[in-house]
C-alpha cells in the first residue's frame, strides 16, 4: 500500500533442495540435500507477482522444466539494480572476475 516494494528487491534463497519423502537417511543424519533443485523467493523491484517459475520433478530432486543457473539469477538482479552484470568485475589473482563468470542472462519473464 505504501509502495515500499517498487525500488526494493526482496530475495529468499535457501542453500539447496532438500528430500521431502524422507524424514532420515541415518538415524544420526537428517534427510538428503539435492543441488539440482532449489527454490527462490524473489519480490519487488520491478519483478513480476504471483508467479512460479520453473519445476522440480514429483520428489523436488531435480529441475524438469525451466532449468536456470544461479548466474541467471545474479544477472537479473544486477540488472534491476541498473548494473550491468558483463561489466561488473572484481580484481582476484592477477585477473578480472565477473560475480556472473562467463554466462548469465537476465531473465526477462521474471520482469514486471
Amino acid at each position: 500500500m505504501r509502495g515500499l516494494l517498487d525500488e526494493t528487491i526482496v530475495l529468499w534463497a535457501g542453500e539447496m533442495g532438500r528430500t521431502p519423502h524422507t524424514p532420515k537417511v541415518t538415524d544420526t543424519c537428517g534427510r538428503d540435500h539435492h543441488v539440482n533443485g532449489y527454490s527462490n523467493f524473489i519480490s519487488g523491484g520491478g519483478f513480476k507477482g504471483g508467479i512460479a517459475f520453473g519445476e522440480t520433478d514429483e520428489f523436488g530432486n531435480a529441475v524438469v522444466s525451466q532449468p536456470l543457473d544461479i548466474h541467471d539469477i545474479h544477472a537479473t538482479l544486477l540488472h534491476q539494480m541498473g548494473i550491468n552484470h558483463e561489466k561488473l568485475t572484481f580484481r582476484h589473482g592477477g585477473r578480472d572476475h565477473r560475480l556472473t563468470d562467463v554466462s548469465g542472462r537476465v531473465i526477462r519473464e521474471l520482469l514486471a
